[in-house]
């Protein structure tokens, strides 16, 4: 029996890891791949990928090969520090050990798997991991060690590293990089840009064109096409209305980042902000059935939906446009001074969700503001490099 051992905190993982776990399964009659880190670690804040959730997204990924098997290891309930001390590998090593053995035994493999003829091989990407597993080998502490890193019956492999990238490199740019990360991890690490403001700005026709440009995923505003679907003008509009508003929207936008055709940017052209800027706005209008206890309730929800997508960039378009009437809009808001008065509810919302610090405003004309927005993609591309 010959076993394959990987691991690496996965953060995300990406083909120099899959060259690593492809390599130990075809080389071996099984493979564990061990996914491992620390409680609250910086690198997995910026990507908002902490160490259970990693794990998740690696079993996801091998869920239906039945060669590769993943191991969770948290080095925080360990009690090590990252010193990578032979003490610490010998803790970790021996952790790996025992999680390979309850494995086993819930797949009620015990009489043939792990016999006393099974070789154990790392493959590690660091010539770093190799020097410290080889003098865990040679270390006294082996005395009562599991045999996964014994020296007669474990090897380390050093893997060249065909693929030339890194997981820090990936947390910096993930669109860069979106072929070479694991599709389980891609919806992560969407770039979501949204472009929003008021009515009659020109949003909706941006958003489109961008998405048509760079062939993006692009989420459209649900509200408008339900009022449309349903022949329902404002004053017509419910509380329930608005709450289907606010969840349809963000399960568009969540289909679009979930969806294989993200290719690293989602782009909408609304957001459950703008929903909540309307309500407001609706609750001290006697033409509309909205109450400021309608809209709180409102604001509630969508507080409960914010933390399931994170918008790396908001383009913000304040009101200067001519007010169109379309059969949709709401015409008592069509003076400048209650679209002002929207866009500043729209402001404080954004910074009620801690969304200020990544909106840029852009108060060119069409052209100007598509050049914008274009020249932020090309850059997250690396075009504007080329």
């Amino acid at each position: 029996m010959k076993v394959g051992i990987c691991f690496g905190g996965y953060c995300p993982m990406h083909q120099g890891h899959l060259d690593a776990v492809m390599r130990a399964k075809k080389e071996n009659d099984c493979c564990y791949v061990v996914v491992c880190g620390y409680n609250d670690e910086p690198r997995a804040r910026q990507i908002n990928l902490p160490l259970k959730t990693r794990f998740t997204l690696v079993k996801k990924l091998f869920h239906d090969d039945e060669q590769v098997r993943v191991l969770l290891v948290n080095d925080s309930e360990l009690g090590i520090d990252e010193s990578m001390s032979s003490n610490n590998w010998s803790v970790w090593t021996s952790q790996i050990a025992r999680l390979m053995e309850q494995d086993v035994k819930q797949r009620g493999e015990e009489s043939y798997f792990f016999q006393d003829s099974t070789h154990y091989f790392w493959y590690v990407g660091e010539q770093k991991y190799q020097d410290d597993l080889q003098a865990l080998q040679k270390s006294s502490l082996l005395q009562n060690h599991p045999k996964i890193t014994h020296p007669q019956t474990s090897s380390i492999v050093l893997m060249d590293k065909v693929v030339k990238i890194s997981a820090e490199e990936i947390r910096e740019n993930p669109a860069l990089h979106w072929n070479k990360i694991a599709w389980t991890f891609r919806p992560s690490l969407s770039t979501n840009i949204l472009i929003t403001g008021t009515a009659s700005e020109g949003k909706s026709t941006l958003t489109r064109d961008i998405a048509t440009y760079f062939s993006l995923p692009y989420v459209e505003e649900f509200a408008r096409t339900y009022m449309i679907q349903n022949d329902k003008a404002d004053a017509e509009l419910m509380v329930s209305d608005f709450r289907e508003f606010l969840i349809e929207q963000r399960r568009d936008l969540l289909q679009k980042i979930n969806s294989r055709a993200n290719n690293g940017v989602v782009v909408s052209d609304t957001d459950n902000v703008v929903t909540l800027m309307y309500a407001k706005s609706y609750a001290d209008d006697a033409n509309i059935n909205m109450t400021l206890d309608d809209y709180e309730s409102l604001r509630s929800l969508a507080h409960d939906l914010k933390n399931e997508i994170v918008w790396n960039k908001i383009f913000l378009l304040p009101p200067k446009n001519d007010y169109v009437d379309d059969g949709c809009r709401y015409m008592n808001q069509a003076s400048m001074d209650e679209r002002n008065k929207n866009f500043n509810i729209l402001i404080e919302l954004l910074d009620e969700f801690g969304w200020r610090d990544r909106v840029e405003v852009l108060n060119g004309g069409y052209w100007e503001n598509f050049v914008r927005v274009k020249t932020y993609i090309e850059e997250l591309y690396g075009s504007k490099a080329q």
